[in-house]
């Protein structure tokens, strides 16, 4: 049997201490989820029933999974992920769906494509100057070592021609010492170049830590920039950061974007005790040079951290928005011990000026840790136009509802200043196992209404599950001052 619809359930989902919400709307049967607050309201105009699910393969044992939703020219949106058959051999997935959730039949075979790379295992994907440009993991041996890849495909799903090693489409870059690792976790593009971030094992020792790695490559060839970096890297245009916080600690980048005086930005978490607890960290770099911005932060770093006093925490930086006044606004998890070992999950939000010190009047000194739900892991975030801040989560259920061993789709989201949450939802699909999945990324379209994507489980096969690229509009419950609805 294979992915037949069923009957759709919905969450209740809200925060314990949030304002106090107007009447709870009803939720028809076929609707995917329902918010507590207006401003997270399933549209049900959108796809099937507010939902569009792809399927690129009836065979079971298929890991599919939309890593980014981005906007197209003609009002539409391009989902990009991957179709996994084995542990270490991916194709990019890419489908075109129009501005309502169906896909556009013009393109590829039924509005989607697959295309080979040679990145076993995508992380990343952007739609950059008329090209595709995904980025991750290629291993040397399966399973094994692995080194950065990063490929180029053009529209049709055929490779760039000219771009990477002997014009093959996949750029490899290995970003580590031999006999170590490395991979790419997220790509950038700006003024045709492609800047690969990761991590890496800078050598060393036993070999057990990490450092964050950066790659700058020629966004036509593929080819590494030799003007880049201060031969930190193994390569010339690469460049390693160790903040080293704790000797032989492991140093992980999940974020980056640009600020608004063209440094690039990445995001992610700093071990700093014994291999227990890690410090979040945004650290800033000029993109021709490599070097550290030494105006941001303090020597190119601004830190989170949360000393409790109670065992330790894990805080980390998942998500930026860079707003226009040149604000960064930053979402993380922070996760807290008690004194049971209990690990308590929360959402860190924070919001930096654009030199890097704590804004005023956001949270506590520029940072809020809130908890919204049970073992959430921040995935992504949106701003919208009055401010809000939207995030996506993957949980075990938004409190005060009960512990659920699915793992769902959950969206927060807040005020400008990081108070809340304001509206919650929980998305749930149809499924043979479970209805939840993972909210990999967010985009406010237009109309500022939110798209979530990622995947959604039908089914498990060990030991890769069998799921499909999910795509769900959320919108604001109310008139636009234009007198049409949302």
């Amino acid at each position: 049997m294979r992915k037949v619809p069923a009957a759709i359930g919905f969450s209740v989902a809200f925060f314990a201490c949030s304002p106090v919400f107007g009447a709870i709307p009803s939720a028809p049967d076929d609707v995917v989820g329902i918010s507590i607050g207006t401003d997270l309201m399933v549209d049900t105009r959108f796809g099937d029933a507010g939902y569009t699910v792809v399927n690129y393969n009836d065979d079971e044992g298929t890991w599919d999974e939309a890593v980014r939703v981005t906007a197209a020219d003609d009002g539409g949106f391009w989902l990009l992920g991957f179709h996994r058959t084995d542990i270490a051999n991916d194709r990019a997935a890419i489908s075109k769906l129009d501005a309502d959730g169906v896909l556009d039949a013009s393109y590829g075979v039924g509005g989607k494509l697959l295309a080979p790379t040679g990145v076993s295992l995508i992380n990343d994907a952007i739609l950059a100057d008329g090209r595709f440009y995904v980025a991750g993991i290629h291993y040397l041996d399966t399973p094994g070592l692995g080194i950065f890849g990063v490929a180029c495909i053009q529209l049709d799903g055929t490779p760039c021609p000219g771009f990477g090693d002997g014009g093959t489409g996949t750029a490899t870059i290995a970003l580590n010492q031999p006999g170590f690792n490395s991979g790419a976790t997220r790509i950038l593009y700006r003024d045709g170049m492609l800047y690969a971030i990761g991590n890496t094992d800078p050598g060393g020792g036993a070999g057990n830590s990490s450092a964050i790695a950066i790659a700058r490559l020629d966004a036509t060839t593929g080819a590494l920039d030799a003007t880049f970096g201060d031969g930190s890297g193994p390569l010339p245009g690469t460049e390693i950061f160790d903040p080293d916080l704790y000797p032989a600690g492991f140093d992980f980048a999940y974020a980056a974007a640009f600020a608004s005086n063209g440094d690039v930005l990445v995001g992610g978490a700093a071990q700093n005790n014994d291999n227990s607890g890690s410090d979040g960290y945004v650290l800033a770099f000029d993109p021709a040079s490599g070097a550290l911005d030494p105006a941001f932060g303090t020597g190119g770093y601004a830190w989170f951290s949360f000393h409790t006093g109670v065992h330790f925490d894990q805080v980390s930086v998942r998500a930026f928005h860079v707003r226009d006044d040149g604000r960064i606004i930053v979402a993380g998890d922070a996760n807290h011990d008690d004194e049971f070992f209990n690990t308590l999950t929360n959402v860190l939000l924070a919001s930096l000026e654009p030199d890097g010190t704590p804004t005023a009047g956001f949270g506590v000194d520029g940072v809020s840790s809130i908890n919204v739900g049970l073992n959430t892991e921040t995935l992504d975030m949106a701003v919208r136009a009055n401010g809000d801040l939207v995030v996506s989560m993957a949980s075990n259920g938004i409190l005060p509802n009960p512990y659920t061993s699915d793992m769902l789709q959950s969206i927060a989201q807040f005020d400008a200043s990081g108070n809340g949450p304001t509206a919650t939802v929980s998305i749930e699909y149809p499924s043979m196992v479970t209805p939840g999945g993972r909210p990999t990324s967010l985009l406010v379209d237009s109309r500022d209404r939110i798209l979530v994507a990622g995947f959604r489980l039908w089914d498990y096969d060990f030991p890769v599950p069998d799921s499909d690229h999910s795509v769900t509009r959320l919108m604001r419950d109310t008139i636009f001052t234009d007198g049409f609805g949302p």
